[in-house]
């Protein structure tokens, strides 16, 4: 009967210790654990479960101390897990069954990681449970590899279905960028020694948490420049570059780099949702809405896993159905918003029950009816980051004015940051004929923000609808230097412009 081994290096990592070692409890017969340097309760926690605890001197190398744990093992196989990872439950029987017999082998699993703050899940394949053999190193400062020792020995690699959740990536933003710096150093002395793509597509993911975009940019485009990369980090490496270029509002950038995305891995919801939000930025709602479906049908029905697809992002298929009916209203289809508002309201009923509160207060929205006060709290419950756009626009066509005003405040009040919260109250205020509050609001938005050129249109128009001619010159010069080398907004201010050199023309 052949035994498995848990490696694992950690510090102060008493937050997921125990649940990653609940896990596993049943499936390893050894727990080697090597820790660099805790002072928390981790040394305790490791002790509960009968583990081999080494103390190791940090050298600045995961490589290294990774190698140390693997050289303390003593069983059949090894299984390598981070405290924040647990083995799936389902996982235990397959983990069994695959080391039943001792041989030459590495099992690729797939590593799941949680990441809720941007419902954006991703997962990868990579060998996890392998046979304990001295010739299997991990190589690389950070981001380290096992694959090319495995490959340089020709130990045989697999596919298993053994799945891994990682929660450490389940943080807010400010925890991810601080990671990200932890890892920054490591990762540009390891490419200086080592200028391989693997790093500079690792570099890009860097400085893109670090929201440093020159940099995303320049690492990105240098793991794309040739083939060493596999086609599928290649292509999210395009995806990347089209977000970072469609946040500059660089939408002609942003397009190109979607295509050599979609090109080179089309089977990824995720790069062709960007795409149709890329499209939907241009005006080609036929695209838009063509992309949009082509991502619903991949959540649906993923592809298969293999090693040239070995990583994918996962999209909340809320995200994806509530943007084809954002396309299917700016478009007037009426068939896709039916379709879409279908299958949106199939996901919550199957969340909240067919003849739950919550569906009947949807109900009420799409219908563009007044709602009740526990109706808005309900509502304000239910928004989030994915739906927010499509409440929105449904609210506006809502001839209940006082019922929207109440929801606009609300959210405005639970989070006074939100710059879309801010900007959907002044346009509430100007619907109800309130222009004094709405171009106070907008105002000090801009203050706040001077990154997004739809604050500058809605000050033109406060201030057009209140004779405020004579406030124009700074929104108009401002969309002309900061924003004029984007098409839709040079098309838009140009017709403005038109519009108000007829009206100066007839004061005149």
């Amino acid at each position: 009967m052949s035994s498995i081994t848990l490696s694992m290096i950690v510090k102060n990592e008493e937050k997921y210790l125990e649940g990653c070692l609940e896990s596993v409890k049943e499936v390893v017969e050894e727990i080697v654990i090597v820790d660099t340097g805790s002072t928390d309760r981790t040394i305790e926690i490791a002790k509960k479960y009968g583990a081999k605890i080494y103390s190791y001197a940090w050298q600045n190398d995961f490589s290294e101390a990774r190698n140390f744990a693997l050289s303390k093992s003593t069983c059949d196989w090894i299984l390598y897990l981070d405290a924040d990872e647990r083995l799936e439950m389902n996982s235990i029987k397959e983990v069994k069954k695959l080391t039943s017999s001792k041989n030459n082998t590495a099992f690729y699993c797939t590593i799941k990681s949680v990441d809720k703050e941007n419902g954006r899940d991703n997962s990868i394949l990579y060998p996890r449970l392998f046979s304990n053999d001295n010739r299997i190193k991990f190589t690389g400062k950070v981001h380290e590899q096992i694959i090319p020792s495995i490959k340089e020995y020709n130990i045989n690699l697999r596919h298993s279905n053994v799945e891994i959740i990682h929660l450490g990536y389940n943080i807010s933003l400010e925890d991810k960028k601080q990671k990200a710096k932890r890892n920054l150093n490591l990762l540009l002395e390891e490419y200086k020694e080592n200028k391989s793509a693997y790093y500079e597509y690792h570099l890009g993911v860097t400085y893109q948490i670090l929201e440093d975009d020159d940099n995303a940019i320049k690492y990105f485009e240098l793991a794309c420049a040739g083939n060493e990369l596999i086609k599928n980090l290649r292509a999210q490496s395009y995806s990347s570059l089209a977000l970072i270029y469609q946040n500059q509002h660089n939408i002609e950038e942003a397009e190109k780099h979607i295509k050599k995305s979609l090109q080179m891995d089309n089977q990824q919801s995720f790069a062709n949702l960007l795409a149709s939000k890329i499209h939907f930025r241009k005006g080609d709602y036929n695209l838009a809405a063509e992309e949009c479906r082509h991502a619903l049908r991949l959540h649906k029905k993923p592809s298969g896993r293999n090693v040239e697809n070995w990583q994918s992002i996962f999209v909340e298929p809320e995200e994806i159905i509530c943007f084809g009916i954002t396309i299917a209203l700016q478009s007037n289809n009426a068939e896709n918003y039916q379709s879409y508002t279908r299958e949106l309201f199939k996901l919550y009923v199957g969340i909240y029950g067919a003849k739950s509160t919550m569906v009947a207060m949807v109900n009420k929205v799409f219908a563009g009816q007044s709602l009740v006060s526990s109706e808005v709290e309900l509502l304000i419950g239910l928004i989030n980051d994915y739906n927010k756009n499509v409440f929105l626009l449904l609210l506006e066509n809502c001839s209940d004015k006082k019922s929207v005003l109440h929801v606009a405040e609300k959210l405005n009040s639970m989070c006074p940051n939100d710059i879309e919260n801010k900007k959907f109250l002044a346009k509430t205020y100007d619907a109800a004929g309130d222009l004094t509050n709405a171009t106070l609001i907008m105002e000090d938005v801009e203050k706040e923000i001077d990154s997004d050129p739809s604050i500058y249109f809605y000050l033109i128009s406060f201030y057009v609808k209140q004779g405020l001619l004579q406030k124009l010159n700074y929104p108009l010069q401002q969309l002309e230097n900061k924003y004029s080398h984007i098409v839709e907004v040079k098309t838009r201010l140009d017709l403005i412009k038109q519009k108000l050199n007829l009206v100066l023309e007839k004061q005149n």
